[in-house]
């Protein structure tokens, strides 16, 4: 009965340190993920419409 018991608590304990480990693993894929940079300001253009055919285009 003994021996059950500390067994049992010995694959409890590896199925923590997996888990603890996985979760490490994820914290860290989401810090990765986080760093990517952004543009600081987004260049609008303006817009033109052709007075024959009524479509907007960019201007410059």
């Amino acid at each position: 009965m003994v021996a059950l018991k500390a067994l049992s608590l010995v694959v409890a304990g590896l199925l923590s340190l997996l888990a603890v480990g996985f979760m490490v693993r994820e914290m860290q894929a989401v810090k990765v993920k986080a760093r990517a940079q952004q543009p600081k300001y987004r260049q609008t253009r303006r817009l033109r419409q052709d007075p024959r055919t009524g479509i907007y285009y960019p201007e410059g």
